[in-house]
């Protein structure tokens, strides 16, 4: 699972859930966008064959698009997900954590990458 900021926090905790699972789930933490450290993505994908992106921006045009196209471009044989933020964030708290994504849809994003 790759993402960076918040995004981090919600799947380390979303690994800790898959952990009751029986999935271990690799989390490295980019820190920044600029410089990107791309090896620690490329090293991650290429020892799983797995890529979940956790990204609070949108799913078009944003960075886990980039950072996809970043994995691809390694000629890395890899199964591709995205948690994403859908639509256009409400200015009310309580509808922002409804559309943005939280651990509980990176786990089952997960789960549904593995099948399980």
């Amino acid at each position: 699972m790759v993402s960076l900021g918040v995004g981090v926090h919600r799947a380390m905790e979303a690994a800790l859930l898959l952990k009751d699972e029986g999935v271990s789930a690799e989390v490295p933490d980019l820190r920044t966008v600029s410089p990107l450290d791309s090896s620690a993505v490329v090293s991650s994908v290429s020892k799983t064959g797995r890529f979940l992106e956790i990204d609070e921006d949108y799913k078009q045009f944003g960075l886990s698009g980039e950072i996809a196209a970043l994995v691809l471009e390694n000629s890395i044989q890899f199964k591709f997900g995205r948690v994403c933020t859908e639509s256009i964030i409400p200015y009310s708290h309580n509808l922002e954590k409804q559309v943005l994504p939280g651990t509980k849809e990176v786990a089952a994003s997960a789960l549904n990458m593995l099948n399980k």
